[in-house]
C-alpha cells in the first residue's frame, strides 16, 4: 500500500475515532438530545431526595407546618438535595368547602408558604409541597416549589377526581422545574392516571417525575385491625406499582411518590378524608428502588434515596428512536378525525 494512501486511512480511523469520543462523551454527561439536535438538560448529577408520607389536618395549617419541618431535619440530616411532600400537604386534602377556602392563599406572599420558603433557606433543600393556592380569584389545589429560600413556582393540578371540581380550579399547564443536580415534573395524585402528562414531562426532558398524592380510602372502621391496615396499604402499593414502573421505563426518568397518612378530618362534621399513606419509588429501568416501611398500620414515614444520574441511559433502548415530530403529526390527524 502507498504512503499517501496509508496516511489517508490513518486519517480517516483519527476522525471516526474523534466522533465516537464526541458521542461517548455526550453519554456521559446524560444530555439526550431532542428532535432539533439541541442540549435541553443541564445534565443530572447523583442526588439524594427525601421523600415524606405525613399525616397533615384541614382544621390545622400551624400543625401541618410542624410536620414539614421535621421532615426538613430529617432531609438535612440525610443529605438530600430535594424534600417531597404529599399533595395539599399544608392546607389540609378533604371537601370541606369553607376550611378549604379559609386555608388557601396566594403564592409566595401567604404565611404558609412564607414559612416554607424560610425553612428551604435554613436547612438548604428545595421543598416540593402541596398547598391550596388563591389565585385569579379561585383556589388551585397546587405543589409549591421553593429552592434554597427562592420561590420557582407551582404545579397545578389538571385533573379534579371525585368531587374537587367543588373546591378547586384546573390548572392548565405541565410547569418544569431544574435545580442544578436534577430537572423535574410533578404530576399531582389523580393526574397521574393520564399518561400523556408523562409524556410531556418527557418532551420536557425531565430526569425526574415527582408524584404527591393525597389518596382517600373511603370510610374506616373504628378500630382499625392489622388486617384492615394491611388490605388498605397493599391496595396503594399494587397501584403505584401498576402506574409507575412501565412509566418510568419507557420515558427513561426517577419516580418518587408520596401519599397523605390518615384522616385530615379531624375536628370536621360530615366530611370523611382517609388516607393510607405509603411511599414508592422507581428507577429508569422499572426497577423499584424505594417501598413503603408500612406492613398493618398507617404510619408517617420519611425516607432519603439516592439517585444515580447513571442510570438515565443515554442510548436507551426505549426512547432512543421514537420520533416526537412523527408522534405529533399521527396525534394531530387523530384529534382531528375524532372531531377535535
Amino acid at each position: 500500500m502507498s504512503k499517501p494512501r496509508t496516511l489517508l486511512m490513518i486519517i480517516v480511523c483519527v476522525m471516526v475515532f474523534a466522533v465516537f469520543m464526541d458521542m461517548a462523551a455526550d453519554a456521559a454527561s446524560h444530555k439526550p438530545l431532542d428532535w432539533k439536535g439541541q442540549y435541553r438538560s443541564t445534565g443530572m448529577k447523583d442526588v439524594k431526595i427525601t421523600v415524606a408520607a405525613v399525616k397533615s389536618i384541614l382544621i390545622d395549617p400551624n400543625e401541618n407546618l410542624k410536620q414539614v419541618e421535621k421532615a426538613c431535619k430529617v432531609a438535612h440530616k440525610d443529605g438530600a438535595r430535594l424534600l417531597l411532600l404529599p399533595e395539599c400537604m399544608l392546607t389540609g386534602h378533604g371537601a370541606h368547602r369553607p376550611t378549604v377556602e379559609k386555608n388557601a392563599e396566594p403564592l409566595p406572599e401567604g404565611p404558609l408558604s412564607q414559612a416554607v420558603l424560610k425553612m428551604s433557606e435554613k436547612y438548604q433543600l428545595c421543598i416540593v409541597v402541596g398547598i391550596g393556592e388563591r389565585a385569579d380569584g379561585v383556589v388551585y389545589n397546587s405543589q409549591m416549589v421553593v429552592d434554597k429560600g427562592k420561590f420557582l413556582g407551582a404545579q397545578r393540578k389538571i385533573n379534579l377526581s371525585s368531587d374537587e371540581w367543588r373546591l378547586f380550579a384546573e390548572g392548565r399547564k405541565v410547569e418544569v422545574f431544574d435545580i442544578g443536580d436534577v430537572r423535574f415534573g410533578i404530576t399531582i395524585c389523580y393526574d397521574n392516571s393520564f399518561p400523556e402528562i408523562a409524556m410531556i414531562h418527557k418532551l420536557h426532558d425531565v430526569d425526574l417525575i415527582l408524584t404527591a398524592h393525597a389518596s382517600r380510602t373511603g370510610v374506616w372502621p373504628e378500630v382499625l385491625t392489622p388486617e384492615f391496615c394491611a388490605e388498605k396499604i397493599k391496595t396503594e402499593q399494587n397501584k403505584y406499582e401498576k402506574m409507575y414502573r412501565g412509566r418510568a421505563y419507557f420515558y427513561n426518568v426517577y419516580i418518587l411518590t408520596t401519599n397523605a397518612v390518615g384522616s385530615a378530618t379531624e375536628g370536621l362534621e360530615g366530611v370523611i378524608s382517609n388516607h393510607a399513606g405509603t411511599l414508592f419509588g422507581v428507577g429508569p429501568s422499572g426497577e423499584v428502588i424505594l417501598r413503603t416501611s408500612a406492613t398493618d398500620k398507617f404510619i408517617d414515614e420519611i425516607h432519603t434515596v439516592e439517585l444515580k444520574a447513571s442510570k438515565r441511559r443515554f442510548n436507551h433502548h426505549a426512547t432512543r428512536n421514537r420520533n416526537y415530530m412523527k408522534v405529533k403529526e399521527m396525534l394531530n390527524k387523530a384529534f382531528k378525525e375524532a372531531g377535535y
